[in-house]
């Protein structure tokens, strides 16, 4: 398939950052309630890694009209062939419906319009199945090296390059959190 490789190269990186923001996220997040700091700054910086992973999941999965990193966007001729054949791996490989999906869609596109990246007010819907999106993030790896091919990335696959990175952040984060922890020990027996 005939791709734009000038939209690839900024699509595939904001993929694979919606990746690192949602590890973190999750990382952060367990080891925050694992230890009941009780931080405003763990807390913000963790809400911080989650309203960045919608965002970025969203420039490449979210509408396409106003993103130009959507995936539609990828083909410079055969959109209807991209649209199918992305669509059709998209539902085996993550096991939804087309139905799931649009509803799926809506619900993350909604919570970052009206909650990440933008307010509406009295904003009261649960966030979205994050583990969702990161099968997605996950299927448009494959995907998209299917698409470029011939041509290949010069790294691995997204699934294994995000275990590395838990393996690699988990006890840094715990470690961090732990001094922060100590360090509010120590200012509430100060004051």
């Amino acid at each position: 398939m005939d791709y734009n490789s000038d939209i690839f190269a900024e699509q595939f990186p904001i993929v694979k950052r919606f990746l690192y923001h949602l590890i973190y996220y999750r990382e952060l997040w367990a080891a925050y309630h694992g230890l009941q700091s009780g931080s405003e700054f763990w807390a913000h910086t963790i809400d911080a890694h989650l309203l960045q992973a919608a965002n970025l999941w969203c420039m490449v999965f979210g509408s396409q009209g106003c993103n130009h990193t959507h995936w539609k966007n990828l083909s410079k001729g055969d959109t209807e062939e991209l649209q199918q054949s992305f669509r059709q791996g998209l539902f085996e490989q993550t096991d939804l419906t087309s139905e799931q999906w649009n509803q799926y869609w809506h619900d993350m596109k909604d919570f970052r319009d009206k909650y990440a990246a933008h307010r509406e007010l009295n904003y009261d819907k649960p966030i979205p199945d994050f583990t969702i999106a990161l099968k997605v993030a996950y299927y448009y790896d494959r995907w998209i090296r299917e698409v470029i091919s011939p041509d290949t990335l010069e790294e691995p696959p997204l699934e294994q390059s995000s275990e590395a990175l838990k393996r690699a952040v988990a006890p840094l984060i715990t470690q961090l959190l732990k001094k922060t922890k100590g360090y509010n020990q120590e200012t509430e027996q100060i004051a």
